[in-house]
């Protein structure tokens, strides 16, 4: 990931009107060093830092920097896993292990018909594949 990053998602909360508070530097910083983690796995990761950090608050300061369009999310079964994403890209999801891969734009091509086209005006796309990762398939997980 970009260094640079975390200056473009402060300036991105202040363009749009959010505020840059500890907890949310401090999940930015979470979400730039774990790949794709659920809510739960950042409030495990963070407790030894913050022992008094509850989940309801990395939970609200996740909904809160999506809202504010800085983390994207993503839905898998009945939890969410979240990113900051400096560039659109496509997802694999392992229904095995779980895992969410970024896969980028080029790889993958996406043709929408006319009739879909002028029906709905789409402005992106974006892809998650599901299926059975290398990692699980060399195991035998398949």
């Amino acid at each position: 990931m970009n260094p640079g990053i975390i200056d473009t998602v402060i300036q991105r909360i202040k363009e749009r009107g959010g505020r840059v508070t500890v907890q949310r530097l401090a999940i930015i910083n979470v979400l730039m060093r774990l790949d794709h983690p659920t809510a739960e796995e950042i409030y495990q990761f963070m407790r030894p830092e913050f022992p008094t950090l509850s989940f309801t608050t990395v939970y609200n300061t996740l909904k809160s920097l999506k809202d504010l369009d800085v983390v994207r999310e993503y839905y898998q079964d009945e939890r969410s896993r979240f990113e900051i994403s400096e560039n659109p890209h496509h997802h694999f999801h392992c229904v095995n292990c779980e895992k969410l891969v970024d896969i980028d734009r080029g790889d993958i091509t996406v043709h929408v018909s006319q009739p879909t086209e002028n029906q709905f005006a789409p402005f992106e796309t974006e892809v998650v594949l599901h299926g059975i990762c290398q990692e699980c398939r060399v195991k035998g997980k398949e």
